[in-house]
């Protein structure tokens, strides 16, 4: 079977999470145990999905798990954002990944 570093969506995965557990841990208290941990859960399920493609036969119904779960994510740092938790400079990086990670599933999916 082919190594997991061979799927270019779990290379940067494992880059993005570390980088948003590092922003998300910053929260307030008040948003640490909604906001950010939501964010948090929801990136290791991407990660956990991206995993579950690579190896499962049906690729196409965790590839679709994996946008509805982007999609998420676009909202919760969205609303991250406009409670000012992010940058602009953060938000931006993490919508450009987000956007990327879309299209490399869309490719995924194509494939599959």
């Amino acid at each position: 079977m082919n190594s997991k570093n061979n799927y270019p969506l779990y290379v940067k995965w494992l880059d993005i999470v570390p980088w948003i557990m590092a922003r998300t841990e910053r929260f307030p208290k008040n948003l640490r145990y909604s906001l950010s941990q939501k964010i948090g859960n929801t990136c290791l399920e991407v990660l956990e999905l991206i995993v579950q493609a690579i190896y499962s036969q049906n690729k196409r119904e965790h590839l679709s798990r994996i946008n509805l779960r982007l999609d998420v994510l676009r909202a919760l740092f969205q609303m991250s954002f406009k409670m000012q938790r992010l940058s602009e400079s953060q938000y931006e990086y993490i919508s450009r990944e987000l956007l990327e990670s879309g299209k490399m599933v869309g490719g995924w999916l194509k494939s599959a």
